[in-house]
């Protein structure tokens, strides 16, 4: 049996369940907060820096 090689991209990679992508789709921080502006995405990282610069680590149970 001959073995084909197949290349993927990542804007052709999908996962079996996942459905097509919208014009809505957004990332979501764990607490559920979209960052779906430019201004959300500003403020989360304030606040990821903040808490770096006080020393505050967080392991995500996964």
């Amino acid at each position: 049996m001959a073995v084909e090689t197949v290349a993927l991209t990542s804007s052709k990679w999908v996962q079996p369940g996942d459905a097509e992508r919208t014009a809505d789709d957004v990332s979501m921080t764990f607490d559920g907060r979209r960052l779906d502006s430019r201004e959300t995405v500003l403020a989360f990282l304030a606040e990821v820096e903040a808490e770096r610069e006080a020393g505050c680590s967080v392991v995500a149970d996964r």
